[in-house]
């Protein structure tokens, strides 16, 4: 990990006067929500709006590449909302590289183009040399402006940088700036963390108990702590290809649940779940608890929803984003799609102190201090 904000300043371009004429690949996520033919939130796309205009200014032609959804479907409705957002992008349907290219040729200085979803292009999930060539012929300078897909090892994020000058853009190093802060947080800290799968996030948890952060954890994810500690979860869901250590599920840091929400709306403590019962969110108690918790932390993380909230079992979650924000003294960051939209419908996503537009991407950074997308462009080919 490279540590405060000069010791990225060599990773990227913070003069764009000898840009002019100079053809700028942007890798970007824009794998913007979409519902029903319809974008539903464009948080994503207006964060890298300012900078795409800034290279447009400076005389860049500007290549936009970006995945879209997961079935390797078009990402013909992000690009026509990049389309009517920027003039002068045009949306390239091609997956042909040379004509690609031909297109980039045509274009006068200051414009761009959007090509198709990366992931329809052979060799990109693979992370393929032929595939990373192929995206790096199109242009003279790479700039992974995508924090939140630097956790995967593709082609348009790491292969890329092997065959072209690259750097990291605008919006990542204000990610990776703040969420440096955030993994080592001042002390008294605490996170909170929900989800499905605790598999995923073992990394994490560890890391911050480590330092001496006392952790929470909600969903689904606590429902293998409580099997391992041999409590009841009736027919709630819950990993069975992962068992929590003892060092984990029994550290005197880590904080669980003591009263919870079933399917029913019944509220019950954790001895009276019955075995046909399911759980769907923290109960009361517990969340009086962590009130008294997150009053008395200088630093608060929160990622990932801590009830069924896909079924309308938010009122956990709403209570506890409501609570860290009303915390005025203490630096509070929040991440992960599904708690962000929670955060929006509250209307105080503003009162945190950073919110990351990363879910998996934030999560990675804040346990192994880095991402496969930033190594590449910062550790020697």
């Amino acid at each position: 990990m490279i540590d405060g904000n000069n010791g990225w300043s060599k990773y990227t371009i913070t003069d764009l006067s000898n840009i002019k004429g100079k053809r700028v690949i942007l890798r970007l996520d824009l794998n913007l929500p979409y519902d029903k033919s319809q974008i539903t939130d464009r948080t994503r796309l207006d964060a890298v709006i300012p900078f795409i205009k800034q290279l447009s200014f400076a005389g860049a032609k500007i290549i936009i590449l970006s995945h879209f959804g997961e079935k390797g479907e078009s990402i013909k409705p992000v690009a026509d909302l990049v389309v009517k957002s920027l003039s002068g992008i045009k949306f390239i349907e091609s997956l042909d590289i040379e004509t690609i290219k031909k297109e980039i040729e045509s274009i006068p200085l200051g414009d761009g183009i959007i090509i198709e979803n990366t992931r329809m292009f052979n060799g990109e999930k693979d992370n393929t040399p032929s595939c990373a060539r192929d995206f790096a012929s199109l242009g003279d300078i790479f700039i992974n402006d995508a924090f939140s897909a630097s956790h995967r090892e593709h082609a348009s994020i790491v292969g890329i940088t092997k065959y072209i000058l690259s750097y990291l853009g605008p919006t990542f190093i204000k990610e990776i700036t703040n969420l440096n802060a955030a993994a080592h947080p001042e002390k008294p800290a605490l996170l909170i963390i929900g989800g499905a799968k605790i598999s995923t996030k073992l990394n994490l948890i560890k890391n911050y108990l480590d330092q001496g952060v006392k952790v929470f954890v909600g969903g689904a994810m606590v429902h293998n702590i409580f099997k391992q500690r041999g409590q009841e979860i009736g027919e709630s869901f819950y990993d069975p290809t992962y068992n929590p250590p003892e060092s984990i599920y029994n550290h005197p840091l880590l904080i669980t649940p003591n009263d919870v929400v079933l399917l029913d709306n019944t509220e019950v403590s954790l001895d009276k779940i019955p075995k046909n019962g399911v759980i769907v969110d923290c109960g009361k108690k517990t969340l009086k608890n962590l009130d008294e918790l997150i009053n008395s932390s200088k630093t608060i993380i929160v990622n990932g929803p801590l009830g069924l909230y896909e079924k309308g079992f938010y009122y956990g979650t709403e209570h506890v984003l409501t609570s860290v924000t009303a915390s005025i003294d203490a630096k509070t960051y929040i991440g992960g799609g599904d708690t962000i939209l929670v955060a929006e419908k509250l209307n105080i996503l503003k009162k945190f102190s950073f919110v990351s537009l990363g879910g998996g991407a934030m999560l990675d950074f804040l346990a192994n201090g880095t991402l496969p997308g930033i190594d590449a462009v910062t550790k020697p080919k």
